[in-house]
């Protein structure tokens, strides 16, 4: 009778887990992409943000409907006596939700495993190991404990502000950072997001593979990269640096790699190479 009574709660929660809860969720974001995105929120996008700035009004559109959920389901921990204001806010989930455009299949799904975004006024420092020598970062991602969906994301506010008004030479700590987290969908990041099937996994992995290995050749010798040499340290920061060449230098980095920028458009769903201050 107990072990009748045990199979029975679990099937109850199952079901819970599975099918009310995503259900609850669905609901509750359609419900918030009903609601106003404020004439005041896109006017401080249109002056603040170069990449909602670039982008064709459907995807401003589109955008404007994640940034809502976002910043909704997100919570920002302001570190150091930095103050969390709705700018700060709007700023951060406005670049974060340009990874989420065109993700007609829910695959990116808000970076499920992100609850916390922590925020420093300057740079962030990694003091995990007291005998070392401090590092110094200027952001850092992790998925934490999926059972908790307990992921955190760190960011320097002055990178952020530097960053977020022009391309700067192709690097953008958000979309550095919040690409780790579709890297981090899995647990450990492998430089491998979450894609479609079994088929689009190989070719990705083959032409990665070889482009992550010409790319630490060239930065070994020394030659000038498209892609940011801080890419050669791993094959997640790899993921990281393309992502960010992908969307801020589309141009030269599709010239340079046009098949890693094939997979990239075919990943995001997005082609931004059209982008431009008039579409």
């Amino acid at each position: 009778m107990v072990d009748v009574l045990l199979i029975f709660l679990l099937i109850i929660f199952i079901f819970i887990y599975y099918v009310i809860i995503p259900e609850q969720i669905k609901r509750r974001r359609k419900y918030l992409k009903q609601t106003n995105f404020s004439l005041d929120w896109h006017n401080f996008l249109e002056k603040n943000i170069y990449l909602y700035r670039i982008l064709p009004i459907h995807l401003k559109l589109e955008l404007q409907d994640y940034i809502k959920v976002f910043l909704a389901e997100k919570q920002f921990i302001g570190q150091n006596g930095f103050t969390i204001t709705f700018e700060v806010k709007l700023t951060i989930a406005s670049q974060a939700s340009v990874l989420l455009l065109g993700d007609k299949e829910n695959r990116r799904n808000y970076f499920p495993y992100l609850k916390y975004i922590y925020v420093y006024p300057d740079i962030v420092i990694d003091n995990q190991n007291p005998k070392e020598k401090p590092l110094i970062l200027l952001g850092l991602s992790s998925v934490g404990n999926k059972s908790g969906y307990d992921g955190v994301v760190y960011l320097s506010w002055n990178e952020v502000t530097k960053q977020s008004q022009f391309p700067s030479k192709g690097e953008n700590v958000i979309l550095h950072e919040f690409a780790h987290q579709l890297d981090q969908e899995f647990g450990n990041a492998t430089g491998m997001p979450r894609l479609k099937n079994l088929q689009d996994s190989l070719i990705w992995g083959e032409i990665f593979a070889k482009e992550y290995y010409d790319h630490c050749q060239a930065v070994k010798k020394n030659y000038p990269t498209v892609i940011d040499s801080y890419g050669a340290i791993n094959s997640a920061e790899f993921f990281a640096v393309v992502t960010e060449a992908f969307f801020l230098n589309s141009r030269l980095f599709k010239a340079h790699h046009p098949l890693l920028y094939q997979q990239l458009c075919k990943y995001y769903n997005l082609d931004p190479i059209s982008w431009t201050v008039d579409s």
